[in-house]
């Protein structure tokens, strides 16, 4: 007998197949039925609806918030049913008791995760990879959860606190792939690490991956194709074309971040069309390589006590060794301020763009709130650093700022979401809570650059969000609408479609902020595993039992 019937709705199977009417039938969990006059104990009505696989989010950095909120959210509000943590080389496990501490210390600089949230909501009741997933399984999960399994803590777990000092000897690089095929075997859908180069972790030295030689790197890389299981993941800054004829070596597909627009006086940044045309070329010659993009302009809501964005310019190295409590002291020092200044303006590290950089939110400043630091510093004098110093000092360092740092080219952007190989990702949800929300990425491309733009048809988009994102991540039952696949479904009001506004709350342990979103409009309905999460614009996960909740850890399988 059916379970569940989703009648007279226009199916878009996430294939890029065109849409058709269809109802369709779900039993334990998966799609039994694809069809006319579906019918089932519990019908819901799709009259005038979209029927579209649950979205697929490829980069999140969930990993710890999964521990405190299985829910996912904002995430599972957002008609995503399926997430990637793990990015970047940062995940959890593989642990030892002696690395917590630091790699706490390493998620707060990078990732912008604080240390009481983690300290009050991670538990820590696990060591390896296998035991990190069951212990998300004991707690239950609203959607469905896996993760890669990252350089940075596989380093510590091998080499301590050596590993942000030194490159490691051919025996510790073999204990490293020995974990890493452990982790993978144990369910982690596959590697990831970063070698952008210009993050900073624990003590202000550079995250544990990027001391890592190239050849260590590689050797790791390698490790899915030697146990044939398991994808990759790189963060690989502006040095990535060697993954192109990497990726045709060994074989296993391989996704990095990013390639984003950004403005043409960050000369440290090539320019994108350039980066896209070396990607193009790569996948011109059969390397199964995806580059990650983002619909959405990189803004961060930066509060100076903490101001991770800021983090790689030489400068700042020397904020990161200074307790929170005496950084005061710097931002006062005119020569600090001038040494920014001088970076700010070389090119080689961030242009803060000051025409964009305003007053978001305020307490002490409430009447500058919107406002430019160039229109600040023109009243106050000095320049827009000054005003900016000055201002976080009269609020004890609680000011935060909204920045526009890259990607708000329109024109670039669009060309960079039809381009072959470029997959909407770099959501960062779980990550940078305070400063961002694009976990409402997958809501936002559909309504503004699918609907409102008209960038590609509604079933290239919706291919976009659900089955070209779960081929590359090694989901290979979900994604797409098809019997016998999990029915992760999602019933949208297309023309009511809006992602909702954004929220500041104080609602993580230990009472942590982040920003989060309010209620989406035009999700009328979304199905995990069969089971609706979302029904008729509402969230249904609190009247289930965690125990009931229908989320699974997502394993990766041999080949």
């Amino acid at each position: 007998m059916t379970d569940i019937a989703l009648r007279g709705g226009t199916l878009v199977d996430g294939t890029g197949a065109p849409a058709r009417r269809a109802d369709l039938g779900i039993t334990n969990g998966r799609i039994s039925e694809i069809g006319q006059d579906v019918r089932a104990e519990d019908e819901i009505d799709a009259t005038g609806r979209l029927v579209v696989p649950g979205f697929v989010d490829i980069h999140t950095h969930y990993d710890a918030q999964v521990l405190w909120d299985p829910a996912l959210r904002p995430s599972s509000d957002q008609g995503v049913t399926s997430v990637v943590a793990g990015n970047c080389g940062y995940s959890i496990a593989p642990t030892r008791a002696r690395d917590r501490g630091s790699l706490m210390r390493t998620l707060d600089k990078v990732e912008d995760m604080r240390i009481a949230t983690l300290e009050a909501g991670v538990d820590w009741n696990f060591e390896g990879y296998g035991d990190y997933l069951e212990s998300i399984e004991r707690r239950g999960l609203g959607i469905h959860f896996g993760g890669y399994v990252g350089h940075t803590p596989v380093r510590l777990y091998v080499m301590g606190d050596e590993a942000y000092e030194r490159e490691a000897t051919a025996s510790e690089i073999e204990e490293m792939k020995r974990v890493v095929a452990d982790s993978i075997r144990a369910g982690a859908l596959g590697f990831s690490s970063d070698r952008a180069g210009f993050h900073l972790g624990d003590g202000g030295r550079p995250v544990p991956s990027v001391a890592a030689s190239q050849a260590e790197t590689e050797a790791l890389l390698r490790v899915p194709s030697e146990i044939e299981q398991g994808v990759l993941h790189v963060a690989a800054g502006e040095e990535f074309s060697w993954i192109y004829d990497f990726q045709k070596e060994i074989g296993t597909t391989v996704n990095w971040s990013s390639i984003l627009t950004y403005p043409p006086s960050w000369t440290s940044r090539a320019p994108f069309r350039e980066k896209l045309a070396r990607h193009l070329a790569g996948r011109a010659e059969g390397a199964d390589v995806s580059v990650q993009v983002t619909c959405r302009p990189i803004v961060q809501r930066i509060v100076m006590r903490e101001p991770t964005s800021f983090y790689q310019m030489p400068a700042f190295a020397e904020l990161v060794a200074v307790p929170e409590n005496e950084r005061e002291r710097l931002y006062a020092d005119p020569a600090w301020r001038a040494r920014v200044m001088e970076q700010f303006g070389s090119g080689q590290w961030i242009d803060p763009g000051w025409s964009t950089f305003r007053v978001a939110e305020s307490k002490v400043h409430a009447k500058l709130i919107g406002r430019s630091m160039v229109e600040i510093a023109a009243e106050r004098g000095g320049t827009p650093w000054d005003a900016v110093c000055d201002l976080a000092l009269e609020e004890n360092l609680e000011t935060r700022f909204e920045i526009v740092f890259a990607n708000d080219d329109v024109e670039g952007v669009s060309e960079l979401l039809r381009s072959d190989g470029c997959i909407l990702g770099l959501s960062d949800a779980g990550a940078h809570v305070g400063q961002i929300c694009d976990a409402v990425m997958p809501t936002d491309f559909l309504s503004s650059w699918v609907r409102d733009r008209e960038l590609m048809s509604i079933e290239a988009g919706i291919h976009k969000v659900s089955g070209e994102i779960a081929r590359i991540a090694g989901i290979v039952d979900r994604g797409v609408l098809r019997e016998g696949l999990a029915a992760d479904v999602v019933v949208l009001d297309w023309e009511a479609l809006d992602p909702g506004p954004e929220r500041r709350v104080h609602d993580f342990p230990a009472g942590g902020e982040r920003l989060t979103a309010e209620e989406p409009s035009g999700i009328d309905h979304v199905l995990v595993a069969g089971t609706p999460i979302r029904r008729d614009g509402k969230s249904t996960l609190g009247s289930l039992e965690p125990s009931r909740w229908p989320g699974q850890v997502l394993r990766s399988r041999p080949a």
